[in-house]
């Protein structure tokens, strides 16, 4: 099993103080994961095998089992795992990553980034050549999207074509205006449509509406014309008053009054208050508004 000393931090000399020896850069392919199976399968911490550019060629004799490992490191927004904080690493076989070392002898490769993959990327050959990312239980590339990199444009889902920047918008719907037409509104009409049961004409259908003076069931829906005309109508022995509150707590439920008036209107049943009372409370007349 590997383990920490394969990629020693404190494994201090004379040669390894950090911040004494220069870092040095370098850019590296990450190898075939069949080559470090033990590592990603249960290995220590997050590291990888990489090819790195200059110390290896396309065509040297060192097989990937022999290369050294090149320990990730994180930025603070994937966590150390403290305190369950932490995101996994999303680096894959045969990318193509960049690092530092440094700190004297015997001192880690350090992976601080990844190059994207391209879309005009090929496959090529030798010891760098590109591998797919798909291994073990990812399977097989599927068609999920249209390949393996990550740009600007990124890809696409097959089957699914882009519209055109020039016709994107919020809901990128027709416009439903000229349906109006079918419950007798004029859609070029600018004015307030306050009753559309009086602008059905021309055979034109209008919108269901409950009848003010259909009974009222505990539990049904109700509207407001049907609290309104129960009230007026209410002469406090058929309905009794529990009928009353189940009522105007039904219509609390449905959002057509609000708690506070709710509440009074409830309380003005139970202290004996009359049906036009309540319809004070719950329908008041609207205040004029005087013009300056």
């Amino acid at each position: 099993m590997s383990s920490p000393r394969d990629t020693p931090f404190t494994k201090t000399n004379s040669k390894s103080i950090y911040g004494k020896t220069p870092l040095e850069s370098w850019v590296g392919t990450v190898v075939a994961y069949d080559s470090q199976k033990e590592q990603i399968e249960g290995g220590w911490g997050w590291r990888y095998k990489v090819r790195i550019m200059g110390d290896n060629t396309n065509t040297d004799q060192i097989t990937d089992q022999q290369l050294s490992y090149a320990y990730v490191l994180l930025p603070t927004t994937a966590g150390s795992g403290g305190a369950y904080k932490m995101r996994s690493v999303r680096i894959s076989q045969g990318d193509f990553v960049y690092g530092v070392r440094g700190g004297g002898a015997g001192a880690p490769t350090m992976i601080l980034g990844v190059f994207p993959r391209t879309a005009s990327q090929s496959s090529g050959d030798g010891n760098f050549k590109n591998l797919s990312g798909f291994y073990g239980s990812l399977g097989e590339p599927n068609k999920t999207l249209s390949g393996e990199f990550n740009e600007q444009k990124g890809p696409n889902t097959p089957g699914v074509s882009a519209l055109d920047p020039k016709e994107q918008n919020l809901s990128n719907r027709p416009d439903p205006s000229p349906l109006l037409s079918t419950v007798g509104v004029d859609p070029k009409d600018d004015k307030v449509i306050d009753n559309l049961e009086r602008n059905g004409k021309d055979g034109k259908l209008d919108p269901y509406t409950t009848p003010e003076d259909k009974e009222w069931k505990e539990g049904d829906p109700i509207t407001k014309r049907q609290v309104k005309f129960i009230l007026k109508n209410w002469d406090k022995k058929d309905p009794d008053e529990f009928y009353i509150r189940a009522m105007i707590n039904k219509a609390f439920e449905l959002n057509l009054f609000s708690a506070g008036v709710t509440d009074t209107a409830v309380r003005k049943v139970t202290s004996g208050g009359s049906g036009l009372d309540i319809i004070q409370i719950l329908f008041p007349p609207k205040i004029p508004v005087v013009s300056s």
